[in-house]
Order: structure tokens, then C-alpha cells, then sequence
């Protein structure tokens, strides 16, 4: 199950309770902590954990594949009555208190962008997710440049090993996946381990595209976007 950091605890614990399959979540943050939202939320969902969010960004984020969450435009306040006076978990990227009360595990996106939205804004999501969401680091014109060319470079390969017999998905690596996610959303990691994949010879390319496949509900680059054209 996912583990994050606490701010206030300074500590990486469980998200959820034992037992627990829901969870209520607001997003206080801009661009990139919304993204960094969706991906827990997709980390949740593949666990088969309801998500109830609400974001403070008002706006379409689905350019970049995060999935609709109700906008409050009058903060925590309207977060609270919105999810019945209680949040599990509190996104921000600033150090604004929150009531220990009402919020049972606090986070911080530290990921910040300097640069502006590119023509393919997945690039801007991949971006994003070569550091970890609470280190802080900016994202610049060269990285997203780079990160496109990876995007890129993902979706053609997948449409190449999509031309060849389907295998099982590469299981060490699927599972090697899932921990980097569980650990604290370590999506570094995450990609580490694709890149690494994808210059495997050993791992044949039915199998590769399996895994990337499997990987692209979370990291949601529609990496399948190039099969049959």
C-alpha cells in the first residue's frame, strides 16, 4: 500500500489505515502538485482504494491526464464540507498550517516549472516525474525538451513491440514498479526501471510492451498512442 512522507511527522507512513478503501483528499497546490494528485490517485485506484477528490485549481487539467476532481473555490472550507469534515490526505506545495484535527496526513509537491506548457504537455507530466514530488526542483525548457524526446522515443517503441507477439508482462519488473510507486511515490525510480527495460535484450519486446503498457496506467503518457499508424 502507498507510503508518504508526513510534513508534520517527517515521516514516510501509510497513506491508509489497515482495512481502509477510501479516501478523501484536497489538493491545495498549482500545476505540478495537481499532477502529482492524479498520480497518487492512480497508485490508490489500482489498489482498488475509492478516491474522493478536491482540487483549489479551477481550469481542464485533462491535457495532461488528470482525471476531473471537484473544484472549491473557497479552500479548505469548502474541501471540508465537501468531504464531510474530515481529509486524509492534504496536498500543498507551500507550509500553510492546516488543522491537525480535521487533516490526518499532510504532503507537499516541491516540483516547481519554469518554463511554459509544451505543445505535448505529457511531456510536461513526464517532466514532472523525473524527481520526486517533495524534493524540491525545477522543471526548465531543457528538461521538458528532453522529456518529450523520451515521450517520444516510449511511443514509438511501443508501437514497434506492439507488432510482435504479446507476452506476459516482465513480472520483476511489474513488481519492481508497484514498490517504487508504494515508496513514497518514487516515480525517479519508476522510470529507472523502464529505461532499464526497454535496453534489455533479454526481455523479449511482446513482454516489453506488456510492461509498459501495465506502467502507463500510472504514469499515463499514452504511451499507446502510435499502434497502428
Amino acid at each position: 500500500m502507498l507510503r508518504l512522507y508526513d510534513t508534520r511527522h517527517r515521516l514516510v507512513e501509510p497513506l491508509l489505515p489497515p482495512g481502509s478503501r477510501a479516501l478523501r483528499t484536497y489538493t491545495a497546490a498549482g500545476l505540478p502538485g495537481q499532477v502529482h494528485a492524479d498520480l497518487i490517485r492512480r497508485v490508490l485506484e489500482r489498489s482498488n482504494v475509492r478516491v474522493l477528490a478536491c482540487r483549489s485549481l479551477d481550469g481542464d487539467l485533462t491535457p495532461l491526464n488528470v482525471r476531473p476532481a471537484e473544484h472549491v473555490p473557497d479552500g479548505m472550507a469548502g474541501a471540508l464540507r465537501l468531504l464531510g469534515g474530515r481529509i486524509d490526505l492534504y496536498l500543498g506545495d507551500t507550509d500553510e498550517p492546516v488543522d491537525d484535527e480535521v487533516v490526518r496526513h499532510r504532503a507537499r509537491s516541491a516540483v516547481t516549472l519554469d518554463a511554459p506548457t509544451p505543445a505535448d504537455p505529457l511531456a510536461l507530466r513526464l517532466a514532472l516525474m523525473e524527481h520526486r514530488y517533495r524534493d524540491a526542483a525545477v522543471v526548465t525548457p531543457d528538461a521538458l525538451s528532453a522529456a518529450a524526446d523520451t515521450v517520444g522515443r516510449w511511443r514509438r517503441k511501443v508501437a514497434e513491440w506492439a507488432e510482435q507477439p504479446s507476452l506476459p508482462i516482465a513480472k520483476d519488473r511489474a513488481d519492481a514498479l508497484t514498490e517504487a510507486f508504494d515508496d513514497d511515490l518514487d516515480t525517479p525510480g519508476a522510470l529507472r526501471i523502464l529505461r532499464d527495460l526497454e535496453d534489455d535484450g533479454e526481455v523479449a519486446p511482446g513482454s516489453k510492451f506488456e510492461t509498459f503498457l501495465h506502467a502507463d496506467h500510472i504514469l499515463a503518457l499514452d504511451l499507446s498512442i502510435e499502434i497502428g499508424r
